[in-house]
């Protein structure tokens, strides 16, 4: 088996740490080069570095690095009595650019990085000695540490605050922004178990600001942030795959709109055949965000408000951006059904305000997913018979697999195996790409995450039309993609050892089944999504559930997460094991 990405990043770190550290290396200066390139090789092929490898130096400006901790949006609310009453720590919302700041165990600059996606961030450590308030060096924490917060500028009248500062993070040159006066200002730190003020407040000792001990009024601001002050809380409340749970940022309406004008309509067909137009707009900038689509609805709903090309319209940054209403109306013609069938190349019917293909069903998606990730024994007279409309329904607790005897078990443990994400992908049913096509874009873009990048990226094969049909069915498959229980991520996926263990999760825990899948999996423990007659053991968060009872049926052992995590985490399963 090829040695996975992970393995070998560990690989070369300890042989580097033997050599550099402790001046004892065991290898050759030729055999550590030879690891050192083939690691490099792999990074720069799947377009990423983590952010402890070795090839991530200061200084370099090049490659996007993995974020030793994600970085999560704020969830937005837009009236105070949205607020809970737990949410005590209040501070300014600096209309600034993302920036985290990170120093190894010894006190040095590992890096710092843009946002990005919250997972990978661009490198701009080259850019460190021309922004204030950043440190090249800290008092060893004994940990690695990263400190969260926002670029600015001290320059006075600068006509858009924001852009000045988040293209100053893109040159690559640092001398030319010496006269930008940029500064870092510290919203929160990652890596120490303090709570909200402490953390924020003791990054003064290292020689940072923040909100606590600097004047941030002259800076544009779009709200407030609202926060709970106590680290075991923030532990316990935990986040979504989006946002944390433990703070949200209080938003002025008017500031999440912009005008813009419909440059064309892509209709996307959702998973029960429905067709769904979508704007592509002038892109703008709402939020931090580049807005360049927006969902319309219906087909009833563009006759409405009369919709054409060239339109100028008002629309809203929410969840997705949304339109508001019409501004003034172009000289061209009018969105029609005409135009839908056209484009689709297909013959449309409508059943009240939505417009459908003669695959209303949804079967056929399933089939199409089932047949691109090899699932045997599963065809179509079993799909329409078990009344599997969506991929999604492939994984429903309560599908009734034993009515196909022992097919349906094998069926269900072949549903359960990984799967590689470049087959996931195209087996998803995006309008040109399949298999060969997935490969390619995964070889860009390694990331389901990152999939709306391939606006972006020049990919040899891949034409504007295909980019156009994969950012249009974002706009509405997005969401339930993420549901699935297969990885999203080229660089994680490994190949299932013969002598892994295989475990089921069941109840809520303290941490998402993902990470817990990542973290057992240095243990040769692979998490599976169904309780099936293979699963050596269910972890258990202690509530009743159908998963427990299956273990039950199939004398399975149930281990309680609350009363042996300790042991969970270090891949101890066979300690302490009581439901």
């Amino acid at each position: 088996m090829k040695q996975d990405y992970n393995s070998l990043l560990e690989t070369v770190k300890h042989h580097a740490k033997l050599y550099y550290d402790n001046s004892s290396p065991i290898i050759s200066d030729e055999e550590y080069d030879q690891l050192y390139d083939r690691l490099k090789a792999l990074e720069d092929k799947q377009g990423w570095s983590d952010s402890s490898s070795p090839t991530v130096k200061v200084g370099s400006a090049k490659g996007k690095v993995k974020h030793p901790y994600p970085l999560y949006s704020l969830k937005k609310v837009y009236e105070k009595e949205e607020i809970d009453s737990e949410f005590i720590v209040e501070t300014i919302k600096i209309d600034g650019t993302n920036l985290s700041v990170t120093y190894d165990k010894e006190g040095k600059l590992l890096h710092a990085l843009t946002r990005g996606d919250g997972e990978f961030g661009e490198n701009v450590t080259h850019l460190v000695d021309y922004i204030a308030s950043i440190p090249f060096s800290i008092s060893p924490l004994n940990k690695i540490v990263t400190f969260i917060g926002e670029v600015v500028t001290d320059k006075e009248n600068v006509q858009n605050f924001r852009n000045f500062v988040s293209g100053s993070l893109g040159i690559k040159n640092a001398e030319e922004i010496i006269d930008r006066e940029l500064r870092f200002i510290v919203h929160d730190v990652a890596g120490v178990e303090e709570d909200y003020t402490e953390r924020v407040k003791n990054s003064h000792n290292f020689g940072f600001v923040s909100p606590f001990n600097w004047d941030c009024s002259a800076y544009p601001s779009d709200g407030v942030v609202y926060r709970v002050n106590s680290y075991k809380r923030e532990r316990l409340l935990g986040t979504t795959s989006k946002y944390p749970r433990y703070a949200v940022a209080l938003k002025i309406r008017g500031a999440m709109t912009a005008v813009t004008t419909i440059q064309d309509i892509f209709w996307s067909i959702g998973r029960t055949g429905v067709v769904t137009p979508v704007a592509v707009v002038e892109p703008v900038n709402i939020d931090d965000a580049t807005i360049s689509r927006v969902i319309l609805h219906n087909i009833e709903f563009i006759e409405q408000h009369d919709l054409g090309l060239g339109d100028e319209i008002l629309i809203e940054r929410q969840i997705t951006p949304q339109f508001v209403k019409v501004l003034s109306k172009s000289k061209f013609a009018r969105f029609c059904v005409s135009d839908a069938e056209k484009k689709l190349g297909l013959k449309l019917y409508r059943e009240g305000p939505k417009l459908f293909t003669s695959e209303k069903d949804g079967n056929k998606s399933v089939e199409y997913f089932v047949k691109q990730l090899g699932i045997k024994g599963l065809g179509p007279a079993w799909i329409q018979k078990l009344n599997l409309t969506h991929p999604n329904d492939l994984f429903k607790e309560e599908i009734p697999w034993e009515d196909m005897g022992k097919n349906g078990e094998k069926v269900l443990e072949e549903l359960s195996r990984p799967k590689e994400y470049s087959s996931v992908l195209g087996a998803l049913g995006i309008p040109g790409v399949g298999k060969n096509t997935a490969k390619k874009i995964i070889q860009k873009i390694p990331s389901f995450d990152r999939l709306r990048d391939i606006e972006y990226e020049s990919i040899n094969g891949i034409g504007p039309k295909t980019v156009d049909n994969i950012l249009a069915w974002l706009d509405i498959n997005e969401e339930w993609v993420k549901d699935l229980p297969y990885s999203l991520n080229a660089s994680t996926f490994v190949e299932e050892s013969i002598n892994a263990i295989s475990v089921a999760v069941s109840g809520k825990l303290d941490m998402t089944k993902q990470d817990l899948a990542d973290h057992l999996q240095e243990f040769n423990i692979v998490l599976k999504d169904r309780v099936t007659k293979d699963v050596d053991y269910l972890i258990s968060s202690g509530e009743e559930t159908s998963k427990v009872a299956k273990a039950r049926q199939y004398n399975i052992p149930i281990i309680n997460y609350w009363k042996n995590k300790k042991y969970i985490l270090r891949g101890e399963l066979t300690y302490g094991r009581s439901y």
